[in-house]
Order: C-alpha cells, then sequence, then structure tokens
C-alpha cells in the first residue's frame, strides 16, 4: 500500500490573526522601549548636569567665589560666554550636552554678527539662570557672589532648555525643555542635580540673532522645582521667605 503523506499549515486567516497580535504587542511594547531609553538618556543628562555644576563652582572658587558673566566682550572681538568661561573646568566636552537634543542651542545663531571666542563649544542642550550668570554686557554690570545666594540648595543653575523669544519679541526667556519624558534636568548652587517635572503649555519659537527660528515647546516648571513652580524658565533666586526674586528676568 502507498502511504500518502499530508502537510499542515496555516490558513491565510490563521496567518492575518496572528499578524494582527503581533501588531498590537508592537502597539503595546515600543512605547515601553521608548520610555526606557529616554529614561537611560535621563541618567546620562543627570550625570552631566551634575559633573557642568562642578566644574562652575570650581570657577567660582578660583574667582573669589564670582559667578562668570553670561556672555561679556572677548579680547579678540568676539563674545566670551559662561560656557566658555567654564570650559577650562570641564574634562569631557560632552557634559555641556544632552543626550536627548545635543546641539538644541548652537552659539554661533544667538551672538550673531560677533562669533563666540574661539575654543567655545559649538552647542549645548543647557540653559542658564540670568539671575545667577549676568550680561556682562549691562553697563555697570556687577557678576553674582556666591554668598549672595541665601538658599543654594533651592537655586537653579543651568538646566535642560532653549533660549526663546518672550511673548512681545522683546526679550529672551531660557525655557525649560522637559525632555525626558515630561521632566527637565537642573543642577543648583550646591553642586546637586535632580530631575524636574513640567508640563507642556503650548509652542514658542527660538531666539536668533536673524529672528525667529524653529518651534520649541514651550513647558510650564512643576511642584518639584519649588519657587520656580509654574515658571517657563528657571530664571530668578529664592529668598528665605520663600518668594521667587525674579526682578531682573524677562517678562514671560
Amino acid at each position: 500500500m502507498q502511504r500518502v503523506s499530508h502537510r499542515s499549515g496555516f490558513t491565510l486567516i490563521e496567518l492575518l490573526i496572528v499578524i494582527a497580535i503581533i501588531a498590537i504587542l508592537a502597539a503595546i511594547l515600543f512605547p515601553v522601549f521608548a520610555q526606557a531609553r529616554e529614561k537611560a538618556r535621563q541618567a546620562s543628562c543627570l550625570s552631566n548636569t551634575r559633573q557642568y555644576a562642578t566644574a562652575t563652582l570650581m570657577y567660582v572658587q578660583d574667582y573669589d567665589e564670582a559667578f562668570p558673566f553670561s556672555s561679556y566682550p572677548g579680547e579678540m572681538m568676539c563674545v566670551a560666554t559662561f560656557y566658555w568661561a567654564v570650559a577650562p573646568y570641564v574634562r569631557n566636552g560632552e557634559i555641556m550636552q544632552c543626550p536627548s537634543e545635543r546641539n538644541a542651542l548652537v552659539l554661533s545663531q544667538i551672538f550673531n554678527p560677533l562669533q563666540p571666542c574661539p575654543n567655545s563649544p559649538f552647542g549645548t542642550g543647557y540653559t542658564i539662570n540670568h539671575m545667577i550668570f549676568v550680561n556682562g554686557y549691562i553697563p555697570g554690570a556687577a557678576p553674582m557672589s556666591l554668598a549672595a545666594i541665601s538658599r543654594p540648595a533651592e537655586t537653579f543653575m543651568t538646566y535642560d532648555g532653549n533660549v526663546s523669544f518672550n511673548t512681545t519679541f522683546q526679550a529672551q526667556l531660557q525655557l525649560i525643555q522637559a525632555r525626558h519624558n515630561e521632566h527637565a534636568s537642573v543642577n543648583f548652587v550646591d553642586g546637586h542635580s535632580k530631575a524636574v517635572r513640567a508640563v507642556l503649555d503650548g509652542t514658542a519659537l527660538q531666539f536668533t540673532f536673524q529672528g525667529p527660528g524653529r518651534q520649541l515647546r514651550r513647558y510650564r516648571i512643576g511642584a518639584s522645582g519649588g519657587a520656580y513652580v509654574n515658571r517657563v524658565e528657571g530664571c530668578g533666586i529664592p529668598l528665605d521667605s520663600g518668594v521667587l526674586d525674579a526682578s531682573r528676568c524677562p517678562q514671560e
């Protein structure tokens, strides 16, 4: 007798069901994987801001406990910036860059037609508290003293951010950017860093010397930001009364 073998296989309906199941699982797991990747970037970013805080405080100790200006005239018809001043204390230039947006802020786009001084970083992912790092182009400007900050553990120093126009296009805002699952990495005057939650609150246009640039997300700082809660930038100095002194910050 001749033996007849029958091969069994998937029907078209069964294949479609399997594909549908795989698609559903992928739709569920891909956001989880994306969040996990962003969490890893956040850990790296917090490490960067912590090291950046250490470099900044080393500068402060070497210059009679005075913080560098945010920008001031260089010796070679260039713009010296906070980033340029602190660079000699930075062992690895990558700590100036947020892993989620390395060159969010390109320095030459901000200061053109004058260029940043030689050895300035090309770009960075971090912005600054303008009450700490005073604009050296203001007549009679004096650098902020470390002793003048009464609550260093609560005072923002540098953070995940970008530069935007305010609503009247008359001043710059150092917008906080919650790049890490709605959290921004922030370092403080005492040298520690932490993730601060921020809530999306619309959009803004990036500041460039030539005029409005690309569109940015605009966030408001959450309760974990302490005295900076509900602000769109980390500008100001918390007072002993708990009130934020933002007298030299631009109007949002």
